[in-house]
C-alpha cells in the first residue's frame, strides 16, 4: 500500500504542475488616476479614456534609481467603441492606446491638480528626462460597477523602447491590470491601483504511467 501511495502521489504532482502551465512574472506596480472624455460611466463611442500617476515599485529583471529619480507614467490615445451594461455593471471596450513611463530628476513635480486635463496633468507627469518604457496596448477594457463604485480594468502591452527596454526576456503581450474605485480627486473618475506582468509558460516533460511505475520499483 505504502508503494501505491507514493506512485499515486508523484502522478498527483505531475499532473497539478501540467495543468498549472505558467505563473505570473510581476514587474511594475503601479498607481494612479483616471479620466474618460464626458466622464465615466457611461462611456460612449469615441470617448478618449487617459490615466497618470506613479511607479511605486518594481521586480527583476529591471532596475531602477529610487535616491535621484522618479518615475512617472502616463496613457494616453484609448478611444471608447462602446460598453456593455448588465444591471449596474458597465463593461466598456477601447482601442489603440499607449503606454509610458518617464524619468525624472528628484524632488518629483508630479501633481494630479483637478479636472484633468489641467495644467499639471497630464504635463507634471510626462516631462521626464529621459523614458524609462514605452508600450502600446493591443487591448483594453473597463469594468466598473456603479452599485460598489468599484471595477477594474485589464490591457495587453507590447513594449518598444526605452532605458530598461533591454532588459525585458520578452516585450510582447504583458498584461496591465489594476483595481479601480470612484476615491480620484475631483474631475477624475477613477483612481488605480495595479501591476504590469507577464504570464509566464513553464515547459513540463511528459512521462508514461509506466515510466513513473519504474521509478519506485
Amino acid at each position: 500500500m505504502k508503494k501505491a501511495t507514493i506512485v499515486f502521489t508523484a502522478l498527483l504532482a505531475l499532473t497539478s504542475t501540467a495543468f498549472a502551465g505558467g505563473g505570473e512574472q510581476q514587474l511594475l506596480h503601479l498607481s494612479g488616476n483616471a479620466w474618460e472624455d464626458g466622464g465615466f460611466p457611461p462611456s460612449n463611442p469615441g470617448d478618449g479614456f487617459s490615466a497618470v500617476g506613479i511607479l511605486n515599485a518594481i521586480e527583476n529583471p529591471i532596475v531602477w534609481d529610487t535616491a535621484n529619480y522618479s518615475y512617472t507614467w502616463y496613457v494616453r490615445d484609448l478611444v471608447a467603441v462602446g460598453e456593455t451594461v448588465f444591471g449596474s455593471t458597465h463593461i466598456a471596450d477601447y482601442t489603440g492606446g499607449l503606454f509610458t513611463i518617464y524619468v525624472d530628476l528628484l524632488p518629483s513635480n508630479h501633481n494630479y491638480g483637478i479636472n484633468p486635463p489641467n495644467a499639471t496633468a497630464p504635463s507634471t507627469f510626462s516631462d521626464g528626462i529621459s523614458t524609462y518604457l514605452d508600450g502600446f496596448f493591443t487591448d483594453f477594457t473597463v469594468t466598473f460597477n456603479d452599485a460598489t463604485a468599484s471595477g477594474s480594468f485589464v490591457g495587453t502591452l507590447n513594449f518598444t523602447g526605452g532605458d530598461v527596454f533591454p532588459l525585458l526576456d520578452d516585450p510582447e503581450g504583458w498584461t496591465f491590470g489594476s483595481n479601480i474605485a470612484d476615491v480620484s480627486p475631483e474631475g477624475y473618475d477613477v483612481e488605480l491601483n495595479g501591476d504590469v506582468f507577464l504570464t509566464l509558460t513553464v515547459s513540463v516533460e511528459a512521462e508514461s504511467w509506466g515510466g513513473i511505475k519504474q521509478l519506485y520499483r
